[in-house]
């Protein structure tokens, strides 16, 4: 598929035809789904006004619809009720929660959508302090603490070989001990997709006879190629009908779309322009004192 500077603005391809859809038949299929993950790159804030956009239009196919967030963990569940039923301000709901730094421009929005529309805000993932614990000193160590999921594992799969892959640019993937700190962070990350999952399945669960479509927002990896948290849910819900998009971004002077390399990463991909990076803040010169001259020779 050829592009254009128009179409750089942001693009979502059907997967299985290689097409271009629009918002509208994108919505309509995934409104027949029982969840959808929305596999995000963190930081593009048009990938953000997409996801904000997509929420709105599945929304009006499907009122019964609930929010799941890989930016809230389990044990501010409490705190995220309470602001969505209006029993605390945001100002508290902010205090308590510890929102993601880019909250404010990136989340705010789609958790505000659901204020206004009373819609649940599931807080899917696990405590850090519990997946750093379980990175430093394994399995035991996590056993029985509440927020964890149920039962997690870790298999050496094609998760566990795109993990290694996209871990060995990581300051901790190489060298000496390498390979088995990135075992230590695998099962961190198994941990959390456990959760999610476990998180999405107990809401359904809760709320069987009402059949909610559940809207689940997370970084792409926990999702691409239908691994991560969406596998781990087709584990616990095996007839569940799951809805993967995934987000890349092309730089400006792309001719074509990358479509064979990402055929396989969802059902539908969204290409977004890169996010401009800031450059990181200089330290300011400290102001040089005059020297006295010396004698001259």
């Amino acid at each position: 598929m050829h592009l254009t500077a128009v179409l750089l603005l942001s693009l979502v391809v059907d997967c299985s035809s290689g097409q271009k859809v629009d918002l509208d038949v994108l919505a309509d299929d995934l409104a027949r789904r029982d969840v959808v993950f929305l596999g995000e790159l963190h930081d593009n804030s048009d990938g953000h006004r997409f996801q904000l956009d997509l929420l709105k239009a599945l929304h009006e196919r499907r009122p019964d619809l609930v929010l799941s967030m890989e930016m809230f963990e389990r044990d501010v569940q409490g705190i995220m009720d309470d602001y969505l039923r209006g029993r605390i301000d945001e100002k508290k709901f902010l205090a308590h929660s510890r929102p993601w730094p880019n909250y404010k421009p990136h989340y705010r929005p789609l958790v505000e959508f659901a204020r206004e529309h009373g819609l649940d805000v599931i807080a899917a993932n696990v405590p850090r302090p519990l997946a750093s614990l379980m990175a430093s000193k394994g399995p035991d160590a996590i056993r029985g603490k509440p927020y964890v999921a149920r039962r997690s594992s870790a298999p050496a799969d094609r998760y566990w070989e795109e993990f290694k892959a996209a871990m060995s640019h990581h300051p901790h993937g190489g060298g000496e001990g390498g390979e088995e700190m990135v075992k230590r962070m695998y099962l961190a990350q198994c941990l959390k997709d456990d959760t999610m999952a476990e998180s999405i399945d107990d809401y359904l669960s809760l709320h069987r006879s009402r059949q909610p479509l559940v809207v689940h927002v997370t970084g792409k990896f926990h999702s691409d190629y239908g691994l991560g948290t969406v596998v781990r849910l087709l584990a616990r819900r095996p007839l569940a009908q799951a809805g993967v998009v995934g987000s890349a971004e092309l730089p400006a002077d792309a001719k074509e779309l990358p479509l064979d390399d990402n055929r396989d990463r969802a059902h539908y991909m969204l290409f977004v322009k890169p996010q401009p990076r800031r450059a990181p803040p200089q330290p300011k010169a400290k102001p040089q004192k005059p020297r006295k001259r010396g004698p001259v020779f």
